[in-house]
């Protein structure tokens, strides 16, 4: 594994601290529900008992009847544009359906009826063929009936019964459904109230009435008045009084119309500007839902959250809020944030791992690229190492590796000069043996001269390594010292193209015309010329064919030497130091195999190298080079 994967993935274990501690906070929060759900459940119960008890024992309280809700405005108009988050209370039967929404405003009682009768019945001389709205109420003064008969639109004024019949005003509007009747009367302690519609139709029978709202039953057109519940004083005190603070205490109906409530549940406190993250992460770490029909709630301004459990009896329900105590929340909050804090603080030491395990890896791959590049084309050692001033242990390693290349270096330049140090150092020896053997020749006999003419030969091959080596030496001085400048390459492969032919007849001279300049050494890339001939000659048979070429390929120089009746042998780096592959002229001539690897040194030093390849067909071998342009 690389190393920045385990520098990383040992942040990652770091995860582990945040994690134990979510756990352990999870541990610590589940308590706190499992108590505050069966609190919240105990107290529930002994509400709902309570409630059922003072109603069975006091018949003024009611919970099953109309449940008034609040008007915020109201514009009587016809329309229902205030009404529509109250929900209606329906009665329907097989021809007829009738609404209404009750409401308080101001010190007003408000009703919105609506009916889908569209067989309009408007008789102007006999009220009794009309349809109409009954509606029927009782205060402290009595029983109060109204009749509003079906008229064209606008205000409409009810009879009633009584003369002390609280004051009503109405609208009565006409639409492609039926008809809204809108109405508000003051509302003096109205305890119960009773709404039908009568809707007067015609068939071959004669005159029909079909009446719709609250009745006896389906079968009975005696009209029904339901007590109005929710606004009784003293039942809203007894609820206040037995609702446990830090509760939400709800009594509604079936239909969700809440009845009576009381909130004791604690203000929002000053939330922590981080809130807006804690609290959706709270709910996500540690909210549910449950089988048992309790679930959490929470604030998303202070973030304090809460249970929720609810009953139903005879068609009432009843609903408990709950909220956590302040201090558990603001201790199990407390841990949270904590818990936050630390795992922005292990994500940070990830990143850091991260970026230093990438920070390293990049210092061992320098140093490694150095390793790779620290021998270049001219054969020179490159010593300095990066981060060789660091500290640290990899600064060490480049140190070490320093001290190293330069005892290599020191060495190599020992090997360098050993070529040039021989032939010095064995010149004078060599010439003593040379001229001891010349002055033997006339006075051995023919017997003794065979192996005098051994001993010249051994000599004449010692002689010719010692100037191989020289001639390496030489060159890779020359690499070191020489500057580059502007030559013409057309001029100097024309020259020495005719020089060759002076002494190699089978060499065939291809040149272009135009002058062609690149960066370089004239007398380099002469004797790189002069190797590749010499190559050429050397695996040419006397009636083949040696081609000097040079032309222009686009923004290169194309300089090539081609010969015939060889071939390259396969697997074999011709250019390589000591490689010989003369098998034919091994007993005629001495060969090291350095005159390609030259030839590639000089290559290389004017920022190319020599290419090789067969042109199996024609049996031929070409070595060709590819000069950049000036």
């Amino acid at each position: 594994m690389k190393l920045k994967y385990q520098l990383l993935l040992l942040g990652l274990l770091s995860l582990i601290f945040p994690i134990t501690g979510w756990y352990a906070l999870k541990s610590v929060d589940n308590e706190f529900r499992k108590g505050l759900i069966n609190a919240t459940n105990n107290n529930l119960t002994s509400l709902q008992a309570s409630v059922s008890q003072i109603v069975t024992n006091d018949e003024t309280f009611k919970l099953s009847g109309l449940v008034l809700a609040d008007l915020t405005e109201l514009t009587l108009n016809g329309y229902d544009n205030e009404w529509h988050d109250i929900k209606p209370y329906v009665f329907s039967n097989s021809r007829d359906e009738l609404s209404f929404k009750i409401a308080r405003y101001a010190n007003q009682l408000a009703l919105l009826v609506k009916s889908n009768d569209r067989s309009i019945k408007i008789n102007p001389t006999n009220d009794d063929k009309n349809d109409y709205i009954l509606l029927g109420i009782v205060d402290e003064s009595g029983m109060h009936q109204y009749k509003f008969y079906r008229q064209a639109e606008g205000t409409i004024t009810p009879k009633n019964n009584s003369q002390n019949s609280p004051f009503i005003t109405a609208i009565w509007h006409e639409n492609s459904n039926g008809y809204i009747l809108e109405l508000a009367l003051k509302h003096s302690n109205i305890s119960h109230l009773g709404i039908a519609s009568i809707n007067i139709w015609t068939n071959t029978d004669g005159i029909q009435k079909t009446i719709t709202g609250t009745l006896e039953d389906q079968n009975n057109t005696s009209l029904k008045l339901l007590p109005i519940v929710s606004h009784q004083k003293k039942m809203q005190l007894f609820v206040d009084s037995i609702t446990p603070h830090n509760n939400h205490f709800i009594i509604s109906d079936q239909d969700k119309r809440i009845i009576y409530q009381k909130n004791k549940l604690p203000d929002s406190t000053s939330a922590s500007p981080r809130q807006w993250l804690i609290t959706p992460l709270y709910s996500w770490l540690f909210g549910r839902k449950n089988a048992t029909n309790q679930q959490w709630f929470y604030r998303e301004s202070d973030g304090m959250a809460g249970v929720i459990a609810t009953k139903n009896l005879d068609g009432i329900s009843y609903q408990l809020k709950s909220m956590m105590p302040e201090g558990q929340q603001s201790m199990i909050q407390t841990l949270l944030k904590a818990s936050l804090a630390m795992i922005l603080v292990v994500l940070l030491l990830v990143l850091a791992y991260l970026m230093y395990s990438l920070w390293l890896a990049w210092r061992i791959r320098r140093l490694n690229n150095a390793l790779h590049k620290v021998l270049d084309e001219s054969g020179q050692l490159t010593i300095e190492m990066p981060s060789s001033q660091a500290q640290d242990e990899i600064g060490q390693l480049a140190r070490g590796i320093e001290s190293m290349l330069s005892e290599m270096q020191e060495y190599t330049s020992y090997l360098k000069e050993l070529g040039s140090r021989l032939s010095h150092e064995m010149k004078t020896p060599l010439a003593i043996v040379q001229s001891s053997l010349d002055n033997l020749v006339p006075t051995t006999s023919k017997e003794e001269q065979v192996f005098l003419t051994r001993a010249l030969d051994g000599l004449h091959r010692l002689k010719f390594i010692l100037t191989q080596l020289s001639q390496l030496g030489q060159l890779k001085h020359s690499l070191e010292t020489t500057t580059k400048q502007k030559i013409n390459l057309t001029t100097l492969c024309t020259e020495l193209g005719q020089a060759y032919q002076s002494y190699i007849p089978q060499l065939k001279l291809d040149t272009t015309l135009d002058n062609i300049f690149i960066n370089g050494s004239n007398e380099l890339i002469s004797q790189l010329i002069d190797k590749l001939i010499d190559n050429a000659v050397d695996f040419t048979p006397p009636d083949g064919d040696i081609v000097l070429k040079l032309q222009q390929k686009e923004n290169r120089a194309y300089l090539s030497v081609t010969n015939t009746g060889s071939q390259l042998p396969k697997g074999i780096n011709v250019f390589a130091s000591m490689q010989s592959q003369r098998k034919e002229k091994e007993k005629k001539a001495i060969h090291l195999g350095l005159g390609l690897y030259l030839a590639q040194l000089i290559a290389r030093f004017h920022g190319t190298e020599i290419q090789a390849k067969n042109h199996i067909p024609l049996k031929t071998v070409e070595f060709y080079i590819n000069f950049k342009l000036i």
